[in-house]
């Protein structure tokens, strides 16, 4: 029984190496990488500003709610 048995080759081809190897700043066509929270060098203030408190309503709002849920979970 042992005897009947196929073999398949296997061949694992690897992709091709790109030339670039700093392809995510480039991807995306726009001249220049994403910093740190998403603000690029060169960008105005007001859209620095905007994406700082943006993140930081985000991070306020999460503890907000972590912290009624730690309430609530605590009540029952």
């Amino acid at each position: 029984m042992s005897d009947n048995k196929i073999i398949i080759p296997v061949i694992n081809k690897k992709s091709q190496e790109q030339n670039d190897k700093n392809t995510a700043c480039n991807s995306c066509s726009t001249g220049g990488c994403s910093g740190g929270f998403g603000i690029k060098a060169g960008s105005e203030k007001e859209v620095v500003y905007r994406n700082i408190f943006l993140y930081l309503g985000m991070g306020i709002i999460i503890f907000v709610v972590a912290y009624l849920m730690t309430r609530l979970l605590s009540i029952i």
